[in-house]
């Protein structure tokens, strides 16, 4: 299984290191929505809001 960067198309990175070669599908969707969530936290720390909010 692997994590894809929807802003990329290539592997997403984590800890410098690709997510490629998960163990299963739980694993990876977990990844995912750790690294989703992050983005989000991301985003509105810097004041861009999903939905284009402002």
């Amino acid at each position: 299984m692997t994590v894809f960067d929807v802003f990329t198309g290539l592997p997403a990175i984590v800890a410098g290191h690709p997510s490629v070669d998960l163990p299963d599908m739980e694993y990876a969707e977990e990844l995912a929505a750790i690294l989703n969530a992050d983005d989000l936290k991301q985003r509105l720390s810097h004041g861009r809001f999903p939905g284009g909010f402002a």
